[in-house]
């Protein structure tokens, strides 16, 4: 496969290598699209709890105000706790 890129692009490309941090703008192109598949991943994952918390909202699901910071105190503590 062959890209093309912008000269912008191309010039990050060069700068990473010259970095020392990639040896080719293979291992450039490699990572960055391991990072846009991350991405994604994360996206997908990110909507799938927002839908389920609306999910939640409208089935009535809910904590108070005063529940909420008593489960948040709760975790606060178990997790000073080491547990």
């Amino acid at each position: 496969m062959t890209v093309t890129l912008p000269a912008s692009l191309e010039s990050f490309v060069s700068q990473k290598i010259a970095s020392g941090l990639y040896h080719n703008a293979d291992e450039v192109v490699v990572e960055s699209l391991g990072l846009m598949r991350q991405e994604e991943r994360w996206k997908a994952v990110a909507s799938a709890k927002i839908d389920e918390g609306l999910r939640d909202l409208e089935e009535g699901r809910v904590l108070t105000a005063e529940q909420s910071r008593e489960e948040m105190a709760a975790f606060k503590q178990r997790w000073r706790a080491g547990a």
